[in-house]
């Protein structure tokens, strides 16, 4: 709560803290660059040299050298890159042609391999529309009956009257249309009435 209250404010922070005190003079700047690493305080333990030594170094590099030649080292396959590089072809280049690993079935469990389905092409051969024989008789039919019709053609034309004949007649009863001069011939006025009704109406006396 420091600046608060009667008197002037005070600062919000210890000076001390800056690695001088009130009213000491302030340090000299430093024209020189700092440090580029800080001083180790752990150093790494001494590379240790001797026959024994290089004997262990160089069985271990065999071991990994035979078991990345050995059949049983499966490689990842990678997938191809757009940009081909020229270190590509130096890097785990010792197990190009023990890739493929083939082993030997009699002596596994037959649960253990696996079988990928090859997918066959199926040619699609569409299937001619071949008539049923019920269809092909309604074609008979109709081509019989339309055959006929061409060879008798009086006769069709009777048979057609006689179903004509045979209809009962209709009557259709005319509907009296309406012209467009009716509103004049029945309100038509030609001003000879006009003041009959008004000489009826003195002799009556005014109306109220």
């Amino acid at each position: 709560m420091a600046g608060r209250g009667r008197g002037r404010g005070g600062a919000s922070f210890n000076i001390g803290i800056l690695g001088f005190n009130r009213g000491d003079a302030l340090p000299q700047p430093i024209h020189q660059p700092p440090p580029l690493f800080p001083p180790l305080e752990l150093k790494a333990v001494p590379l240790l040299q001797g026959e024994e030594y290089d004997y262990m170094l160089a069985l271990k590099q065999e071991f990994r050298g035979t078991i990345r030649e050995s059949p049983f080292y499966l490689k990842v396959t990678e997938k191809k890159k757009d940009i081909h590089r020229y270190s590509d072809k130096y890097q785990n280049s010792g197990n190009d042609g023990n890739s493929c690993f083939q082993p030997d079935w009699d002596r596994l469990p037959p649960e253990l391999k696996t079988l990928k389905k090859k997918l066959k092409k199926v040619r699609f051969t569409p299937k001619p529309n071949v008539p049923t024989k019920a269809e092909a008789a309604e074609v008979l039919k109709t081509l019989e009956s339309l055959e006929k019709k061409d060879v008798n053609p009086d006769e069709n034309e009777t048979e057609e009257n006689e179903g004509e004949e045979n209809e009962p007649e209709e009557y259709y009863e005319e509907e009296e249309e309406e012209e467009d001069n009716d509103y004049n011939l029945n309100y038509f006025d030609n001003g000879e009435d006009y003041g009959d009704d008004d000489d009826d109406d003195v002799d009556e006396g005014p109306t109220y």
